[in-house]
């Protein structure tokens, strides 16, 4: 089997894993939440045009709309590669004249526009090859266009068996990743998350209802001992915040 005919096996299981979890999503997306609230803090506190912004993967939506509060007179284009998924956003936002993009950011975008502002919220760790994404970002954004998102970095969920994670980038990564794409940053920080639960087997319930239980690598590992499933469990996350902006020429 060729490498393309891999990525869509992933996709389409990934794309599974999130429309399963699409009635408990917004109720279990405490983490995805905070860091998008987090990053449209920071967001805030840039002067600089977001007349024409694109979400990358927005989900359902949830934090898109906080977005739109945020900035209420901007047009947005909202995306996500599951039409189910993008249906549920696009009803949430009507009131804000959003307009969607059905497309997979990690292969041909749908879109022809040129963007002030990209955002995305705990979507890149998705992506095949990121640095490939960051520069159809960078062709997608206006003169000192502003790219801005979060992703879980590779110290994330370290209470979990490496098999029952998804393969994550460090911070290093992701940086040298913008530098080589030729963004010019303006804010990078890394925020620490934590959740608490009763039992390990609550911890792994809420990364399923959340549709993040997809994970590429994992060949049949049992995902978790059996002897630690009444134990209390802590998940913590460590996210990266990242905002960069197109050079002038």
């Amino acid at each position: 089997m060729n490498t393309y005919s891999q990525h869509q096996i992933h996709y389409s299981k990934i794309q599974k894993s999130f429309e399963k979890a699409l009635c408990s999503y917004d109720d279990e997306a405490v983490v995805q939440r905070q860091a998008g609230n987090c990053l449209i803090d920071h967001l805030s506190q840039i002067k600089a045009p977001h007349q024409q912004i694109l979400d990358l993967g927005c989900g359902t939506g949830l934090v898109t709309r906080d977005l739109c509060e945020r900035f209420p007179t901007a047009s947005l284009h909202i995306n996500d590669f599951s039409p189910l998924l993008l249906k549920v956003a696009y009803d949430r936002l009507k009131t804000f004249h959003v307009n969607p993009l059905l497309f997979n950011f990690d292969q041909r975008w749908k879109c022809y526009s040129l963007y002030d502002l990209i955002f995305s919220n705990i979507a890149f760790q998705w992506s095949f090859n990121i640095y490939e994404l960051l520069r159809r970002c960078y062709s997608h954004l206006n003169k000192h266009g502003i790219l801005v998102f979060s992703l879980p970095l590779n110290e994330s969920c370290f209470e979990l068996n490496p098999q029952q994670r998804i393969p994550l980038h460090s911070f290093d990564d992701v940086y040298q990743a913008l530098t080589k794409v030729g963004f010019i940053f303006l804010h990078t920080d890394t925020v620490l998350l934590c959740q608490e639960f009763k039992t390990h087997r609550e911890a792994l319930k809420s990364i399923k209802r959340c549709g993040a239980n997809y994970v590429p690598r994992n060949k049949g590992y049992t995902m978790l001992d059996r002897s630690k499933l009444f134990l209390p469990s802590t998940l913590n996350y460590k996210i990266g915040i990242f905002i960069a902006s197109k050079r002038s020429s």
